[in-house]
């Protein structure tokens, strides 16, 4: 035995009878000869659950119901069933075409396959199947920010309103699926939150019994900002001025924007503060119409501002000037045991200097001229004068004091 295995020539016949055996085994269906082994039973082999793919013009509509699977049968011969068994790769496909449908609604189609082993027979169950179409529409929806656990956010911080990018998102979608949208909502959790969030978050929809519906928007994310500050209010700006106009001009007109400032702190610190006042403007240095950008004074034990700066626009014009004859002085600080002297002037000549613009609208009763009181005096005493009026205006006494005699 082992010579005949050894002798190359008896490797060379068992191999042409084994090549022989697998030629008619492969080709027993396609010869007329009888096959040299016995014929393999024809047993149906069954893909069960098969994925059913359906074509459609998926821009214009939605596939709202579908079978999703059906059952193939093939047939043939054992060696091909177990070729195709074993293939890992195929391309196999079972399918329904759609693509020529116009209208939505329910639609009976034949099942289609493609891509099977030609040497085996295909029977798909079931062979018609039914589905569902419906146009898509477009529509755009308003984001509401829903705020959760509001009451973790401590005393000293204030909670702004929420800002939402886009304020819009847009579905695309058959038409009884818009129709059920009722809310679009984000959910922003302040849990912890010690300052302003600012994040990206999903969107929800829901219908109107509050339950969460399956939509796709564009885009899936908005941006959205809380803001939290610290208690806050709103403040005039007091503009500070050094030195003098040089001779000759005088403000046309001032303006500062913004006009007011935001001031940030406790409750109690923010409660004293007024105004807030800007760093001085020496007006030695201003010889022609323009704009300064100018930092603010952060009060103290305020915790910040915002604006830091602000912008003053001026128009400068060729200084005039209006008299004022006889403006009555009165009396401040001290009206129950004071009066003027016998001899004491209680009236005095103001000469008012400014624009012409600004002169013109200028009266009597604008100007006011007083003494202060207010102190510890005896007897007779010479106090000084101090005028006021409309800002941009600077004034001049031709007398710039009186005397009080103070009463016991």
């Amino acid at each position: 035995m082992d010579k005949m295995l050894n002798s190359i020539w008896f490797v060379r016949i068992l191999a042409f009878f084994i090549a022989l055996m697998l030629f008619f085994m492969v080709n027993q269906n396609t010869i007329g000869s009888p096959s040299l082994l016995p014929d393999a039973p024809n047993a149906p082999y069954v893909l069960e659950d098969e994925p059913l793919v359906v074509i459609y013009d998926e821009e214009r509509f939605e596939l709202v119901e579908e079978p999703g699977t059906v059952d193939v049968e093939l047939r043939g011969s054992q060696v091909s069933l177990s070729l195709f068994q074993i293939t890992s790769n195929r391309s196999t496909e079972v399918f329904v075409d759609a693509s020529e449908i116009e209208e939505e609604g329910r639609h009976q189609l034949a099942v289609s396959h493609r891509n099977f082993p030609s040497d085996l027979s295909v029977t798909v169950e079931p062979q018609v199947v039914s589905i569902t179409l419906r146009e898509r529409q477009t529509a755009s929806f308003p984001v509401e920010v829903q705020l959760e656990n509001e009451d973790d956010i401590g005393e000293d911080r204030s909670l702004g309103t929420p800002i939402v990018s886009p304020l819009n998102v847009n579905v695309t979608a058959n038409r009884e699926t818009i129709q059920a949208i009722e809310d679009v909502l984000v959910y922003v959790d302040l849990t912890d939150a010690t300052e302003s969030i600012e994040d990206e978050y999903p969107v929800h929809f829901y219908n109107e019994n509050g339950h969460q519906l399956d939509v796709q928007s564009e885009p899936q994310f908005v941006t959205v900002t809380v803001p939290l500050t610290s208690p806050n209010k709103l403040v005039p700006i007091k503009i500070i001025r050094e030195g003098e106009l040089p001779d000759g001009l005088s403000f046309e007109d001032v303006t500062v924007y913004p006009n007011e400032v935001t001031v940030y702190g406790s409750s109690d610190d923010i409660e004293a503060v007024d105004f807030v006042e800007s760093e001085p403007i020496d007006l030695n240095e201003l010889n022609e119409s323009g704009e300064l950008t100018i930092a603010l004074e952060v009060p103290d034990d305020v915790e910040r501002i915002d604006p830091e700066e602000v912008t003053v626009a001026f128009t400068l014009a060729e200084e005039e000037e209006m008299a004022f004859e006889s403006l009555p002085i009165v009396i401040t600080g001290n009206d129950s045991n004071v009066t003027f002297d016998t001899e004491a002037e209680t009236t005095v000549n103001v000469t008012a200097f400014g624009s012409q613009s600004r002169l013109e609208e200028l009266m009597e009763n604008d100007i006011r001229v007083s003494v202060d009181a207010s102190g510890s005096y005896e007897g007779e005493q010479t106090l000084p004068l101090s005028v006021t009026g409309p800002s941009y205006i600077r004034f001049e006494l031709d007398n710039d004091e009186t005397v009080l005699r103070f009463n016991e």
